[in-house]
């Protein structure tokens, strides 16, 4: 592989900031594969990798005038945009997985009964703790058990009651300090 001149690199970027295409163009030319290469490194997917570079070379593009050479040279400035676009790929796809596997815990949940059918959940945690449950309202008893025993997010629990996060919030902290108060008789 050969050296990629860094002041070639850099009047391609002076350029692409105005608007031309033709140095953008020798500058993805230039530096794709490299580019390309960090992308597949940190995603280990050729599609993962390709989508990136393109998202990644869009950015280039539109922040080409931001670029500053006092503070990097022009392959490290573009080889960290890739880098970031890559890891906010990663964890795009680990939300992506997570969140189906909240949807079907909140799928699980929600076909729970009400009343009896519930005690053998709370019986692993506790007779005293399942009576002082039982005294919450429907909404802070449920919050709580989502966010607390399944691992919900608070946005997670908005969604579910259609409410806002901080209602959710206050019905968590009301619900605890209940909770608390009971606990201790």
């Amino acid at each position: 592989m050969s050296q990629i001149n860094p002041q070639q690199l850099e009047l391609w970027l002076a350029k692409s900031a105005l608007g031309d295409q033709a140095a953008f163009k020798q500058l993805y030319d230039a530096t794709a594969s490299r580019l390309n290469g960090i992308a597949y490194r940190i995603l280990n997917s050729i599609d993962s990798a390709n989508e990136v570079l393109q998202e990644a070379f869009i950015q280039i593009w539109n922040k080409a005038g931001e670029y500053r050479s006092d503070l990097a040279e022009p392959m490290t400035w573009m080889a960290s945009i890739v880098r970031y676009r890559a890891y906010d790929r990663v964890k795009f796809e680990k939300r992506r997985i997570e969140g189906s596997q909240v949807r079907a815990d909140l799928e699980d949940f929600e076909s729970l009964p009400d009343g009896a059918g519930q005690k053998p959940m709370f019986c692993e945690i506790g007779q005293q703790l399942e009576g002082c449950l039982a005294q919450l309202e429907h909404t802070q008893q449920h919050s709580i058990l989502m966010a607390y025993y399944y691992g919900f997010s608070r946005e997670e629990i908005s969604a579910h009651f259609s409410t806002p996060v901080n209602t959710v919030k206050s019905w968590l902290r009301r619900g605890l300090v209940r909770l608390q108060q009971c606990l201790e008789n």
